[in-house]
């Protein structure tokens, strides 16, 4: 038992210097003070004094080209597709027909309205004829008031009957006509969302049509901008994948704000270019309120790790500070703290 005491004792010693020596216990201490940022003498280098100036920020954000005249072309009969007569991309005129549905029973039904109304129209010419023989014997005092009274009667039925028959043939064929579907205006398809063979309903999306010279840029914008931004307000756009660059203003401002996002929609009519077209990411970038800052060339910020630095030069010694950087605009940065106005910053 004692053996085994002594033996805890020396375990736990060593475990008391070894904690100790990882202090720095068995090291020589700093003394307290300041650590000087590294310092060297310069040899030939350039230098920009630096000094407060007037920027107008730019900021840029992600959008979308959309159309403001876009048709969703849907179906208003029921049947399947025979004949497609457009396809994505093309460009349609106002009635050119886009597809045909084989709407047979609706053909049918015509023919069987239009043999109706025939044969209303033929009753009514006879109980018209009627009426008018029935109305002079009348006169005459040759028949009763009830036998007049009858003839009317059949007259006013038979012209309701022929009135209720030319309603059935009007409908029949204006079912017929939902079997051509056309362009509702000049423009270009931007999708066919059908086939030859598909069964469609009312309602089922056939086509989507856009008027190419109606594109706007559409973006959503931090809310915190909102008061730079109004109807008029300067922009640049780019859409990068077709190397489009145009200058345009805001056409619209939803004033509703997104409360997940955060953010407020805003529209930037495009002039019509060719490739130009829905769905196309681009980008919008207007100016904000001009305010003072300190800026400093791209080049003479040097990141090191997470830390950002610059070189500057003072009293003939190169000095190293760190800095923390804004924004950036037209190959320079903002400086929002590290540097005063008359530091000379080494550029070269």
């Amino acid at each position: 038992m004692t053996k085994k005491l002594v033996l805890a004792a020396v375990f736990l010693g060593a475990l008391i210097l070894v904690l100790v020596w990882m202090q720095g216990g068995f090291r020589s201490k700093v003394p307290g003070g300041r650590t000087e940022i590294e310092a060297r003498k310069p040899g030939h280098v350039k230098t920009i004094k630096v000094e407060p100036a007037a920027t107008a920020g730019e900021v840029t954000v992600s959008g979308t080209v959309v159309s403001k005249e876009t048709a969703r072309v849907a179906s208003r009969a029921q049947g399947y597709v025979i004949e497609i007569k457009a396809d994505s991309g093309d460009r349609v005129k106002k009635g050119d027909v886009l597809v045909r549905i084989d709407n047979s029973e609706v053909v049918n039904r015509l023919a069987q309205a239009e043999a109706a109304l025939e044969s209303a129209r033929a009753d009514l010419i006879k109980a018209e004829a009627d009426w008018k023989r029935f109305k002079g014997l009348y006169e005459k005092d040759s028949v009763a008031k009830k036998d007049l009274d009858d003839a009317t009667a059949r007259h006013d039925m038979a012209r309701a009957a022929e009135a209720r028959a030319q309603s059935a043939v009007e409908e029949a064929r204006t079912m017929v006509a939902y079997g051509t579907v056309t362009a509702p205006f000049d423009g270009i398809v931007a999708t066919r969302d059908v086939n030859v063979g598909d069964l469609v309903t009312p309602g089922k999306l056939l086509f989507t049509v856009y008027m190419p010279g109606a594109a706007e840029l559409v973006a959503s914008v931090g809310e915190q901008y909102a008061p730079h931004l109004k109807v008029g307000t300067p922009v640049s756009i780019r859409i990068p994948s077709i190397k489009l660059e145009q200058e345009s203003q805001i056409s619209e401002v939803v004033p509703q704000r997104d409360e997940r996002t955060r953010t407020i929609t805003v529209k930037a009519a495009l002039k019509e270019t060719p490739e130009l077209g829905p769905g196309l990411y681009g980008t919008l970038s207007f100016k904000t309120v001009p305010s003072e800052a300190i800026l400093v060339p791209d080049a003479a910020v040097k990141l090191v790790g997470q830390l950002e630095t610059v070189l500057i030069l003072e009293q003939g010694t190169l000095k190293r500070r760190h800095v923390k950087t804004g924004r950036r605009m037209n190959g320079k940065v903002e400086v929002l703290s590290g540097l005063n106005p008359g530091d000379e910053v080494v550029i070269e």
